[in-house]
C-alpha cells in the first residue's frame, strides 16, 4: 500500500463529503420551475422561441441565452425525475473540482499547499452550488478555463485554438462566459507584458474567445444583449449585491483576499501583472458578489506558480500510520460519509422548497387559484412569476419573473419596482388591466391595493391574492411537513 498518498486521498475523500453536504442542504432556485418548463419547450418544439407567450407584460424578444442549460436540465428531470436535477449538480461540482485540482496539480506545488489552494477556490465558489441553476455550468466551464489558460502559458501556446470552442459552448450555457472573456482580455495582457507567452499568441487569445462566443442562435444580438444588461441595477436579487449586503460570502472573500496577500508576499521577482486578472476579480465581487467564485479560482489557478517550493512536499502523516491514526481516520470519514450519503438520499427524493424565506412562493397560494380555476393575467411578484408559469400557465399569464431583461423592457421593470413599493398609488395594476393580484403581503402596495378596491380572495402566511371582484373561492388545506420540488 502506498502509504505517502493516504493523507492526500483522504482530503479527496473530504472535499466529496463537504460536496454531497453542501448538495445535500440545497433548495430550488426560484427561477428552477421556469429553467425546466423553458428547456422542455425548447425540446418539444426543436427550437427556440424568440416570442415569450407566458408573461401579457413582455414587450422585447426573448433572448434566451441559458437555452442549453435549460435543455440538459429539463433532459435530466425528463428522464431521472428529481433525482436526475440532483444527480446533474453532482456531477458538475466534482467535475469543477476535479478540474481545479488537475490545473493545480500541474504547478508541481508540495501537496499541504496544493490542497490548501484548491480548498480556497472550492470554498469560495461552493455558495454557487447550494441551488441547481445555469450559474453551475459557469463554474465548470470558467474552471476548464483556467486549465486551458495555465497549458498555455506552459509552453503550450498553440493550445488558445480551443478557446473558441469553449466560448462556444459556455455562451449558449450562461452569461458568465462575459466574466470569462473579460479575465481573458487581462490575463493576455499580463503574458503579453511578461513575455511567457509569444505575442502573437497572447493578442490572439481574446480575439479567438470573441468569436468563439458569437457561436449562439442570436449571433451579435447576444453581444448587445449583455451590453444592455450588464450593470442593470438588480438591489433585490442577493446575487447582484454588494458583497457587504451578503454576511454569508463575506468570510470566503476574506479568505480568498488573504491567499492573494501571501502569493504578494512570495511574489519574488515576479512581476505586478501576475496579479492583474485577481486583483481586478477582487475589486468586482466587492460590487457584485455574484463574481467571488470568479475570483476564488482565478486566484488559486493562477497565483499558485508562487507557491511552488514552499512548504514541505508531503503532509506530515504520509507515512506508515500507526493503528491509533488509522482506527480515528477510519471512523472520521466513516461518520462524514455516512452522514453525507443520508443526507444527499433525502435529496434525491426531495429538492426542497425553502419555505423559510420571505419571498419563496407559497404553496398554498398555488393550490388556491388551482382549486377555483381562476384565469386571466396574474400581477406577480418577480420570484413567483416562474413558480406560477409552471404551475398555471396557460389558464394565467404573469406580469413578471425571473427573466427580467431578457423579455421585459427597462421601463416594464421599472414600474414593477415602483409598484410594488408604492403604498400610495396601485394604479399600475389597471394599467395593465390585470384580473387578479398575487404579491408578499409585506409589500407596502398592500395598503395602496385595498384603497383601492381591489378584494383579498386568499391570504396566506407569506402572500396574498386580489381580485377585482368578491366572490365565493374554495380554501385549500394547509400544506403540511417538508415541501418538495416541483411542489406544491
Amino acid at each position: 500500500m502506498d502509504y505517502e498518498r493516504a493523507p492526500l486521498r483522504l482530503f479527496k475523500v473530504l472535499f466529496a463529503v463537504v460536496l454531497l453536504l453542501l448538495l445535500a442542504k440545497g433548495t430550488a432556485d426560484p427561477d428552477l420551475w421556469g429553467h425546466l418548463r423553458f428547456g422542455q419547450d425548447i425540446v418539444a418544439a426543436a427550437q427556440i422561441p424568440r416570442a415569450d407567450t407566458y408573461s401579457f407584460t413582455s414587450d422585447r424578444p426573448w433572448v434566451n441565452h441559458e437555452w442549453l442549460a435549460e435543455v440538459l436540465m429539463a433532459t435530466a428531470y425528463e428522464r431521472l425525475g428529481r433525482p436526475g436535477l440532483f444527480l446533474l449538480c453532482i456531477l458538475i461540482a466534482v467535475a469543477s473540482v476535479w478540474v481545479l485540482s488537475a490545473t493545480l496539480g500541474a504547478s508541481q506545488l508540495g501537496e499541504p499547499v496544493r490542497v490548501g489552494l484548491l480548498l480556497s477556490a472550492f470554498l469560495g465558489s461552493a455558495l454557487q452550488f447550494v441551488t441547481i441553476r445555469p450559474q453551475l455550468f459557469s463554474v465548470l466551464v470558467f474552471a476548464v478555463l483556467l486549465w486551458l489558460l495555465g497549458r498555455v502559458e506552459r509552453r503550450r501556446p498553440r493550445e488558445v485554438v480551443w478557446l473558441p470552442a469553449l466560448f462556444a459552448c459556455w455562451s449558449n450555457l450562461h452569461g458568465g462566459w462575459i466574466v470569462g472573456l473579460g479575465v481573458v482580455l487581462l490575463w493576455a495582457a499580463s503574458v503579453a507584458v511578461r513575455r511567457t507567452v509569444p505575442w502573437r499568441w497572447a493578442v490572439s487569445a481574446p480575439a479567438l474567445a470573441a468569436l468563439g462566443s458569437l457561436a449562439n442562435p442570436f449571433g451579435l444580438r447576444l453581444w448587445t444583449f449583455m451590453w444592455e444588461t450588464v450593470g442593470v441595477g438588480r438591489a433585490e436579487i442577493e446575487d447582484w449585491a454588494p458583497l457587504w449586503h451578503v454576511p454569508l460570502a463575506t468570510p470566503w472573500w476574506l479568505m480568498t483576499v488573504a491567499v492573494l496577500v501571501l502569493a504578494w508576499r512570495r511574489r519574488g521577482d515576479a512581476s505586478f501583472f501576475v496579479f492583474l486578472p485577481a486583483a481586478v476579480l477582487a475589486l468586482l465581487s466587492l460590487k457584485v458578489v455574484r463574481v467571488e467564485p470568479y475570483f476564488a479560482m482565478t486566484t488559486a489557478a493562477m497565483l499558485a506558480p508562487l507557491f511552488v517550493g514552499q512548504g514541505p512536499a508531503r503532509f506530515p502523516l504520509s507515512r506508515m500510520p500507526t493503528r491509533k491514526e488509522l482506527i480515528v481516520l477510519s471512523l472520521l470519514v466513516t461518520v462524514g460519509v455516512s452522514a453525507a450519503a443520508v443526507a444527499a438520499a433525502k435529496n434525491v427524493n426531495c429538492l426542497r422548497l425553502d419555505v423559510e424565506k420571505r419571498m419563496t412562493p407559497e404553496v398554498e397560494a398555488v393550490e388556491f387559484m388551482k382549486l377555483n380555476h381562476l384565469r386571466g393575467k396574474l400581477l406577480t411578484w418577480f420570484d413567483y412569476g416562474e413558480y406560477a408559469i409552471w404551475h398555471l400557465s396557460p389558464a394565467l399569464k404573469v406580469s413578471y419573473d425571473g427573466r427580467r431583461e431578457t423579455v421585459y423592457s427597462a421601463a416594464v421593470q421599472r414600474a414593477h419596482m415602483n409598484f410594488y413599493f408604492n403604498e400610495r398609488d396601485a394604479r399600475y395594476a389597471d394599467d395593465v388591466n390585470a384580473d387578479y393580484v398575487w404579491i408578499p403581503n409585506s409589500l407596502r402596495v398592500v395598503r395602496a391595493l385595498e384603497r383601492a378596491g381591489w378584494v383579498a380572495i386568499f391570504r396566506g402566511s407569506k402572500s396574498v391574492i386580489y381580485s377585482r371582484h368578491t366572490g365565493l373561492y374554495v380554501q385549500p388545506a394547509s400544506v403540511v411537513g417538508q415541501r418538495c420540488f416541483p411542489g406544491p
